[in-house]
């Protein structure tokens, strides 16, 4: 009873000083934020890292890791070993919280207002199983200078929409409530304006009874809780925008992890070598999809794409 205690005022402690952090935040600010979340996969994160540290301005970016609660020391090895190719980094543990639906959207939303208090003005989320292209933070950069108006740039294949762009890769098509967290870009003014009166005790006790209660209008189904459904529920009521690349810069690769069955077995080492040969081919993904949707969800795509910045990006327009 006494842990139980402990916990939840803990939690409800660091909730308000996240809050508080990121509506006093002001002056300049020397870099714009990666957020990355990690937890019990850290073979995944080194090959997130691999392909973060090859992406074009990552020496410009800081790096705001979050282990969550429980997380596999290992993380912590694969970070320090990548510590070099960081320009700036830093490692941040997140607060018990107290209530298993939201663990993870707890972890994630508390990192965005920490990196909104400490961000120049881009916020990027790369969760551990996100595998970036080389122009990643360029094509976010270059959305955002054509379209000031986004609620969010997003770089992976649309999985909320059935869409067939044209496979340019310097299109990008706007898109309204199919929002994911999959490689995200937030100015951090809109994650001020939207995020901070949602980030509350009431949310992460009882998620299903707030988002009933706070978007009766929404269209987002009640299986949807978790963060990602609570910003999707934001942007829907939101005139702003969403930006998706015509060709993807990033995808998907955790084909096991918090919600899905399955682990690697051997070293970390080893299991870092089983994934280079997984998560790269087509067809190994594939075979490991549990469904059709989740085989597209999860396809991999060129990593070695570097478009962005050399070329003007141009909107198409997508059914």
């Amino acid at each position: 009873m006494l842990r139980w205690a402990r916990d939840h005022w803990q939690f409800r402690r660091a909730a308000d000083e996240a809050v508080a952090a990121a509506s006093r935040a002001g002056g300049a600010r020397p870099r714009d934020v990666v957020l990355v979340p990690c937890w019990r996969r850290p073979e995944m994160l080194w090959h997130c890292l691999d392909n973060l540290c090859r992406a074009e301005g990552i020496e410009q970016l800081h790096v705001v890791f979050r282990a969550d609660s429980g997380h596999d020391p290992d993380n912590l090895t694969v970070i320090r070993s990548f510590a070099a190719r960081l320009a700036s980094f830093e490692i941040q543990s997140a607060p018990v919280c107290p209530y298993r639906r939201t663990r993870l959207s707890a972890n994630i939303l508390l990192g965005y207002l920490h990196a909104v208090a400490a961000a120049r003005r881009f916020v990027f989320l790369v969760e551990e199983d996100i595998m970036v292209a080389r122009d990643f933070f360029r094509w976010h950069q270059g959305v955002h200078a054509r379209r000031t108006d986004l609620f969010c740039s997003i770089g992976v294949h649309n999985h909320n929409r059935r869409t067939a762009p044209p496979a340019d890769p310097t299109g990008y098509y706007l898109s309204h409530a199919d929002y994911c967290s999959w490689g995200v870009c937030f100015d951090r003014a809109v994650l001020l304006q939207w995020l901070p009166q949602h980030v509350a005790t009431a949310y992460f006790s009882h998620p299903k009874r707030y988002l009933r209660r706070h978007f009766v209008c929404s269209r987002v189904a009640l299986a949807y809780v978790e963060q990602a459904g609570l910003i999707r529920r934001l942007q829907e009521g939101s005139a702003q925008p969403i930006a998706y690349p015509a060709v993807p810069r990033a995808f998907h690769a955790g084909f096991y992890g918090r919600n899905r069955a399955g682990s690697l077995g051997g070293s970390l080492r080893e299991r870092v070598r089983q994934l280079q040969g997984l998560i790269y081919d087509r067809a190994a993904m594939r075979r490991l999809a549990l469904s059709e949707q989740y085989a597209l969800d999860s396809e991999p795509v060129r990593l070695d794409i570097d478009v962005a910045g050399r070329a003007p990006l141009r909107e198409l327009v997508v059914p």
